[in-house]
């Protein structure tokens, strides 16, 4: 087995060398600190309303509105050329934004028209920072080589996990220290995207990208269905629908093992490390190793193995994982297969990103990255939503067998699929 060592040297050699890559990930790495920051103080504003039910349904609801507009975003990304210049307007209205809503927020006890308005601003704020990262997607390919592509994939990766969990505990220790003080953070949400405005400007590289679309036109229907309907096309041509659906149908199996094991948490002593609170914070820090692991440890025998076979095996580990869930054990098996599971997830998905920037054509590249995204985040709320049917219906020892049924039956389903399309494209 040949293991190369988490601090690689071509990444540092290659951040060293590119500055325009280096300021690029730090821009976007505290832009996304700043988005993250406010999404978990929203929630703790709508518990301290008196329609707090209404307001925390209403915040959930808001978290996942940028990521069901992900193929509109890309589509509207064609028309943009100069896209630094672009990005840094954006960061502008990021700033006055939150500079609002610190006005707004001077008092947290709100009607609901406010508290709606409040939410739809940090909605807002969220698509921007979504229409951002889709108009940064063809940086990987135009701006990084080939055999860089894999390190700064598997960085960007661990980034954007890190920046999530930086904001959430900043945010979440503001609100310790300052329990009423949301105007406050508001105005620190607007300082991380002056620091991204900040490393934008020293970005002096060429930003100029292919268009599809002449930023004349404006936003039509069937224009976009058409240019998503041609994007699913050139997946299927390039061979790489196939791990997109069976990344997706993994995913609805792991969303529902997420809540299940939530579920098992609050009622099963042993599948606790302590509290609630502090075992869901050894989940997050176990899946956070994990992807670290997987995104930057090389073993030469997973490289020979196909996007199918991969996520297979992550899978037979999802397997266990609910195995040792259904049969009592403690939380620390779980949590052994857990890490296995992910270090695969890790491992594959830089591999995956990079073999798709080889593969998809330029123009084509943003509007493919977000129909697999969006594709993806459809699977998160159906995963959900299957598992709380079977919650409701049946016990949870029950809903456990059923999702150890769903995972095994998709391993079977998997391998027969993965078999005909191996003979049919060889």
């Amino acid at each position: 087995m040949n293991l190369k060592r988490v601090t690689n040297a071509k990444l540092i050699g290659v951040l060293r060398k590119k500055k325009h890559v280096r300021y690029l990930l730090c821009a976007k790495f505290v832009n996304r600190i700043g988005s993250a920051l406010y999404n978990l103080a929203l929630l703790t504003l709508a518990a301290k309303q008196t329609y707090s039910t209404l307001a925390i349904s209403l915040v959930k609801l808001g978290e996942n509105l940028p990521g069901l507009l992900d193929p509109v975003l890309a589509y509207m990304t064609d028309r943009e050329t100069k896209r630094l210049k672009k990005a840094a307007l954006l960061n502008i209205a990021q700033i006055l934004l939150y500079f609002m809503l610190a006005f707004l927020l001077l008092k947290y006890q709100m009607p609901l028209a406010l508290f709606v308005f409040i939410l739809l601003a940090n909605v807002l704020s969220d698509l921007l920072d979504s229409y951002m990262g889709k108009m940064f997607t063809p940086f990987s390919k135009t701006w990084i080589d080939q055999s860089e592509r894999r390190e700064i994939s598997s960085l960007d990766i661990v980034l954007f996990s890190l920046s999530i969990i930086i904001g959430q505990l900043v945010g979440a220790q503001w609100l310790v220290i300052y329990p009423n003080n949301f105007w406050g953070l508001a105005l620190l949400n607007a300082v991380t995207f002056a620091l991204s405005l900040f490393f934008l400007k020293k970005i002096k590289f060429d930003d100029t990208v292919k268009t599809v679309m002449s930023a004349k036109n404006h936003f039509s229907v069937t224009d976009f269905l058409q240019k998503m309907r041609l994007a699913y096309s050139h997946m299927q041509q390039k061979h790489v629908l196939q791990t997109m659906w069976l990344l997706t149908f993994v995913k609805v199996i792991a969303m529902g093992y997420g809540l299940l094991l939530n579920v098992a948490m609050v009622s099963t002593s042993n599948l606790r490390f302590g509290s609630y609170s502090q075992t869901l914070v050894v989940l997050q820090l176990t899946s956070f190793i994990g992807l670290i692991l997987g995104s930057f440890l090389r073993f030469n025998w997973l490289e020979k193995l196909s996007y199918g076979q991969l996520i297979m095996l992550a899978n037979g580990a999802l397997v266990f994982a609910i195995g040792s869930c259904f049969l009592g054990l403690p939380l620390g098996y779980t949590l052994f297969f857990k890490l296995i599971g992910v270090i695969l997830s890790g491992y594959m998905t830089p591999k995956y990103y990079t073999d798709l920037l080889q593969v998809i054509d330029e123009e084509q590249l943003t509007r493919v990255d977000s129909l697999i995204n969006f594709v993806l985040l459809i699977s998160s709320p159906l995963g959900i939503l299957l598992t709380t049917i079977c919650l409701q219906l049946f016990s949870l020892k029950t809903s456990w067998l059923l999702e150890l049924g769903a995972a095994l039956l998709f391993i079977i389903v998997g391998e027969i699929v993965i078999y005909r399309n191996k003979r049919r494209y060889g």
